[in-house]
């Protein structure tokens, strides 16, 4: 009978030890996180190197550049490379070996205050949501409601005429 509730008492202990705590849950992205990933893929949206403007405009800075920034009111020589999300590549002003040369107001609204965020020389990656590029319209290969990403070098701000 001692030896029964011995062995009782062990079950009982036994069945007392604490189990494995559940693991974390898993964490709960944002509405803004969410669109980041549907427009620019979820690498773009996770990158800490890219920084997020309130405006909704990414900018990943590759080379500083000097000199002094463009204003929307200047004429600027730029080569750019632009993508949707999936990779597909629309325009690319260096496999034409001609930089594109515009004023910068003329341009998609996060194109203007992108470029507008760099110094002559230098580049950038530019992750434009639809907001700040083409919107709800379809514009050449481009889909409606499509998040654009631009690979711009500010190659020089032009004289004002």
């Amino acid at each position: 009978m001692s030896r029964l509730f011995t062995l009782l008492a062990v079950l009982l202990l036994a069945g007392c030890t604490p189990k494995e705590p559940p693991p974390p849950p898993a964490p709960v992205k944002s509405e803004l996180e969410l669109k980041r990933e549907k427009f620019f893929g979820a690498a773009a949206a996770q990158d800490k190197a890219i920084d997020w403007r309130s405006s909704g405009l990414g900018v990943k800075l590759i080379t500083a550049g000097e000199g002094v920034s463009p204003t929307a009111s200047d004429k600027v020589r730029v080569h750019y490379t632009g993508t949707l999300a999936d990779g597909t590549v629309f325009d690319d002003t260096r496999a034409k070996g001609k930089p594109a040369q515009f004023a910068l107001s003329q341009l998609l609204r996060g194109m203007t205050e992108g470029i507008g965020y760099l110094k002559p020389g230098g580049r950038a990656v530019l992750y434009i949501p639809p907001s700040l590029g083409y919107g709800s319209m379809r514009a050449g290969s481009i889909p409606p409601v499509s998040g654009l990403t631009f690979d711009v070098e500010l190659l020089e701000v032009l004289p004002r005429e």
